[in-house]
């Protein structure tokens, strides 16, 4: 079986990350760690933000693929929340390092492409033209991303009642039980 040098490369970038400095992993100590020559780390990857880009991509894929075999909105979202507070050590590293910024766009593009492909697979039938459905993922990946960065590290964190909150507010069901509020309290001072 051929060895897949890009997972290679991705893996031990993982690795590093997870064991030291983000801002002090450059392509030498990367191709060190890999026992590679820097003509083939450059084969595969432009820079250590490729190698980023990829391995963020690389496990959205997964997630999606993972996500598509759930049997409900619940169970998806169980698999995506379960994996962020999984890896919230390392994200929080990388958002720490001076690269913050290319990885918040890296990780909002990602999680736009996992709801795009998750609502394209579970809701076939909803329609959107192209502008309104961008906007619409964009919204909810911002959304989805600030949420968990702001919770994942929490050690306390229910992550059932997250993953129940998440559903509602992506469902709908936030909005129709706050419009059901509002028609319960017209209805009530109607009454008086």
């Amino acid at each position: 079986m051929p060895i897949n040098m890009k997972n290679i490369i991705a893996d031990t970038y993982a690795e590093m990350v997870t064991h030291g400095n983000v801002d002090k992993i450059t392509v030498k100590a990367l191709i060190e760690k890999c026992h590679i020559s820097r003509q083939t780390f450059y084969y595969h990857f432009q820079d250590i933000i490729d190698v980023l880009e990829w391995s963020i991509q690389r496990g959205t894929e997964h997630l999606v693929e993972e996500s598509l075999n759930a049997e409900d909105l619940h169970s998806s979202l169980r698999i995506f929340v379960t994996f962020f507070v999984d890896h919230f050590p390392q994200i929080q590293k990388l958002l720490e390092s001076q690269k913050r910024s290319q990885i918040e766009k890296i990780a909002i593009d990602a999680v736009s492409a996992y709801l795009r492909e998750l609502s394209q697979q579970k809701r076939p039938d909803l329609y959107y033209n192209y502008a309104d459905r961008e906007i619409f993922l964009r919204f909810n990946a911002c959304g989805l991303v600030g949420i968990l960065l702001s919770v994942s590290g929490n050690p306390r964190l229910d992550k059932e009642k997250l993953i129940r909150q998440l559903e509602e507010i992506l469902s709908g069901e936030l909005l129709q039980l706050e419009t059901r509020g509002q028609v319960s309290e017209t209805q009530s001072s109607s009454h008086l």
